[in-house]
Order: structure tokens, then sequence, then C-alpha cells
């Protein structure tokens, strides 16, 4: 994967800063997010032909319920688009296949957008026809998310298509910011308990820390992928530093979570599964 993997700045030491953190967040995260995409098809799909599908209520209860058939296919449809796009997602960035290989780039493209706005479209169903265990503050951040995707699936793909590399380039950054955010929800969580105990949250996820994570899954990864975005062409410029930091401290968590929940979690769910 190149230094140039989220279009980041590449002159100056700010923006080698920049470039390089950029691209450590990325690779632990596609590591990470790979391995949780993993997860999500052995533990959720992988439950389907087992008919074990009551096991989805144990992350979220209500998930499941057999007497709401389509709620299920729409959240079934959400996981299967979210494991895709947990997968994928970083291989667009790489300058490499986009530079020598633009066929590959473009319908790994078209498969990602289509799993972006299923995933968002699907999860807006389900809240639609069964609403969110956490009641109507956890629907609407849901739901925002939910948009949020599909609106930004669309833009770039639209901007793709139009030939519009910057603006192009922005909505996917946009994007792949939005669709890490099932795999940080997980991460959030974990690190919350490890350090509090849980303060704040509830099984019904109606406590004060569940009504903030209803949107701070996503909303702080839209503001790191702006301050990306809005780096380039600002040689030396405090935004570029500041970057650079947000980056670096943001990689150290990735890391740290991620190993606490490969190691305890996802890894052996993975094996148990299979």
């Amino acid at each position: 994967m190149t230094a140039d993997a989220i279009s980041l700045p590449r002159t100056g030491i700010s923006a080698a800063l920049v470039r390089y953190s950029g691209t450590a967040l990325l690779v632990s995260s596609w590591i990470s997010a790979a391995i949780f995409g993993l997860y999500i098809l052995a533990f959720y799909i992988g439950a389907i032909p087992r008919d074990a599908m009551s096991g989805w209520n144990h992350t979220l209860p209500g998930l499941y319920e057999p007497r709401t058939p389509m709620a299920t296919l729409a959240i079934g449809g959400h996981f299967l688009a979210g494991a895709i796009l947990l997968m994928l997602g970083p291989v667009q960035f790489i300058r490499a296949i986009r530079s020598r290989v633009p066929a590959v780039h473009r319908w790994l493209g078209r498969l990602y957008v289509l799993s972006a706005g299923v995933a968002g479209v699907a999860g807006l169903s389900f809240i639609v026809m069964k609403g969110t265990v956490g009641g109507p503050v956890m629907s609407v951040g849901f739901g925002l998310y939910g948009a949020l995707v599909a609106l930004s699936a669309l833009q770039t793909y639209r901007y793709g298509l139009a030939r519009n590399q910057v603006v192009h380039s922005a909505w996917a950054t946009r994007l792949f910011a939005l669709v890490i955010g099932s795999w940080l929800y997980r991460l959030e969580y974990g690190f919350w308990v490890l350090t509090t105990g849980g303060l704040g949250s509830t099984n019904s996820f109606s406590g004060w820390f569940d009504h903030v994570m209803a949107f701070f899954f996503y909303l702080p990864n839209l503001a790191i992928a702006e301050m990306v975005i809005r780096s380039n062409g600002r040689t030396g410029s405090a935004l570029r530093y500041a970057t650079a930091v947000t980056l670096a401290l943001a990689t150290g968590l990735v890391v740290l979570g991620s190993y606490f929940f490969i190691t305890r979690y996802w890894w052996p769910g993975i094996v148990a599964a299979t």
C-alpha cells in the first residue's frame, strides 16, 4: 500500500507526517476490520444455514425474531454487505491498483458502492420496520448513519462516473470513514467497558453513554476524514500537524483495541463458528 493511500498531501515535512500516519492508520484499520468482517460472515451469516440466528441477539437484543422475516432479511443483508465493505474498502485506496489496473479499481469500486448502498438502505429498512433496542435516540443515530452511508456511496459513484477525481476521492474517503463505524462501535464499547466497567451503559442500550455512542461511532470518523481532505494543499499548515497527531493517536488506539478484540472475541468466534 502506497503512502498516498487516501489522496494525502505529498510535499513538506508536515505532508510526510500526514502521509505516514494516514497510511499506518489505514493499514492497521484494514487488518482489524477485515478480521471483524470475517467474524461477521462466520457468526452472523454462518448462523443462517445452521438455523442459529437467535445468537444474533447476544450482541443487540431484538435483531432476530421469527415473527418479522422481512426485518430479518433486511438486517441479514446489512450484515453481508457490511462484511464485504470492511474487507474490500482499503483496496480502493491502493495507488498501484488504481494506476496499473484501473479496470479492477472500477469494478471493485462498483461492488463497494453497491454494498454500501445495500448496507445503508437495509439498515434503514430494519429501523423503520422494528426500531432499535435503544429506543428513539438510537434509532435516530443509527438512521442518520445509514442515510450518510447511502449518500456517500451515491456521491462517490456519481463523481467517479463524471471522472472528477478530486471530489470522487473526497467522497470515497468519507464513505470509508463511515463504513468502519460498525467496527469502531465494538472497539469503542470495549474500551469503555475496560476502563469504566460500563458506566452509563445498560442492557437495553438506554443509558447516557449508549445515547452518546448512537452518534459517536461515526461522527468523529467524519471529522477526521474532513481533516485529511482539507489538509491537502496547505504546506506547513497547523492543520497538517494536527491531522498527523490525530491520525497517530487513532492508530495507537486501533492497534490496542484490535489486539484485545481479535485475541479474545473475533478470532475465537471465527474458529468456533467454523
